[in-house]
């Protein structure tokens, strides 16, 4: 393979200065930023695309999963999920969740754990995202990628991080520096210890690649689940025939068809194995062989399942669905039987009471939650970077404990807390690790964050 010796010198003034910057404008990215504003901070959100939302929005991924207890009976994830769905909601672009039962379209017909989900819409979400950061005073900085860090000369805190703009690099200079990246490339660039995927064999949970279809017959679909129950609508007969005749060439062997709030579906059901969705290739290999799949789908649609006859597609992701990459290790790691157990930490920053989803294999690994269970500050926290934090799918947690953390309204949440805890770090000058917890709980409450 041909190589080139390159090395480019060059003094970079600072673009800017601020307290905290936070990477990566996701669910995890947008609370961070818009709870550190708030709270006086002066804060800079640079993102990748030309919006916020990731996931949600240029990822198409929905609805947002569950935010309540197992029974349905009580809102567990609130604080700034709840205000962003209630604004989403007031413009038409969200439905309540706590009216969301199991086993209807919305839910996509299952029995367990997709009560009380959120159907939202994408572009409404774009806008309510964008003015929450901007009347919190959050600068925004879009099209722009994290390519380096600078550590100061003790390496053992960041004095900022290196993007990659239209113009050239960019140095942001931060006091804190809160990664929501998903992937965790600040943390990774900055030498932090990490975790991805099953470190002894390297698998990962398989992409993915959203769409959204219209034309949905709902009454005949609904006719089918009185019929012959929830669990029939995997359709796992039909896609079992699709497979024998060869016309149904992805490896996974269930449906996933969300209905949203504007009446189209939101459809979950590509799959891409072995696939590291860190690296170009990864992403690239998910987008290419998921529009592949998804011509598939729509024929199989079209075809085997009844009131799917006349569906037409809206749109795809431009965004690829990536479920597990790189975690930190910080000096805790969340393990699954705290989830089993229903764990209180002392330090907790978030409860919930979501189920453990691994997609791996043909059908997945999918565990009912039936406690309600929290999780720790902890989690934030990397190793041997005092004024870095983590926030979304890549903090501090086994792959198990991932696979049920990983879904946004969780995300939204480990964002308020990332977001609260810069503040503190910047206002006493201390590190991230030293922050007093117990203010840190007290500021959550004060923002309608559930913690008992």
């Amino acid at each position: 393979m041909k190589t080139i010796s390159y090395k480019k010198e060059c003094e970079l003034p600072a673009y800017r200065e601020v307290d905290v910057l936070v990477v990566g404008g996701g669910p995890a990215g947008i609370s961070a930023a818009v709870c550190a504003g708030r709270r006086g901070a002066k804060v800079l959100l640079c993102e990748r695309d030309m919006s916020l939302g990731g996931t949600a929005t240029n990822g198409l991924v929905g609805p947002f999963m569950t935010c309540s207890d197992p029974k349905g009976e009580r809102m567990l994830i609130r604080g700034f999920f709840e205000e962003l769905v209630n604004r989403l909601i007031a413009v038409g672009g969200a439905i309540d969740p706590m009216s969301i039962a199991n086993c209807d379209g919305y839910s996509s017909w299952h029995e367990f754990g997709h009560r009380n989900v959120t159907p939202f819409n994408s572009e409404a979400l774009k806008f309510e995202a964008e003015s929450m950061c901007l009347e919190s005073g959050v600068e925004l900085l879009y099209g722009v990628q994290a390519m380096d860090v600078v550590l100061s000369k003790s390496g053992d805190k960041l004095d900022g991080v290196v993007f990659l703009g239209k113009e050239g690099l960019l140095f942001i200079a931060a006091k804190v520096v809160i990664d929501c990246t998903g992937d965790g490339d600040v943390a990774h660039l900055a030498g932090c210890p990490m975790m991805k995927g099953d470190e002894t064999t390297g698998e990962m949970q398989a992409g993915g690649l959203f769409f959204v279809i219209d034309g949905v017959n709902e009454a005949a679909l609904q006719a089918r689940k009185d019929a012959k129950g929830w669990q029939a609508m995997r359709f796992t007969d039909e896609i079992n025939q699709a497979v024998e005749a060869g016309e149904y060439p992805i490896p996974r062997r269930r449906l996933g068809m969300y209905k949203s709030n504007d009446g189209t579906w939101r459809c979950n059901i590509t799959r891409i194995p072995d696939v590291d969705g860190s690296t170009t290739a990864g992403q690239n290999k998910i987008m290419q062989v998921g529009r592949v799949q998804i011509a598939a789908i729509l024929k199989f649609l079209r075809k085997y399942v009844r009131g799917c006859e006349s569906i037409r597609l809206v749109s795809t992701a431009t965004l690829p669905g990536i479920r597990e990459t790189r975690r930190i290790r910080g000096s805790f790691v969340m393990e699954e039987s705290s989830i089993v157990a229903g764990e209180m930490f002392p330090d907790r920053i978030l409860i919930l009471s979501n189920s453990r989803d691994a997609h791996i294999g043909l059908v997945g690994r999918y565990i009912p939650q039936e406690v309600v269970y929290s999780l720790p500050y902890r989690m934030l926290v990397p190793q041997g970077v005092g004024n870095l934090l983590a926030a979304g799918r890549n903090v501090s947690c086994d792959r198990s404990t991932l696979s049920a953390i990983r879904v946004m309204p969780p995300c939204f949440g480990l964002g308020q807390a990332a977001g609260n805890a810069a503040v503190l770090a910047v206002r006493d000058k201390c590190s991230c690790a030293e922050i007093d917890v117990a203010e840190l709980q007290d500021w959550l409450r004060q923002e309608n964050v559930v913690l008992d």
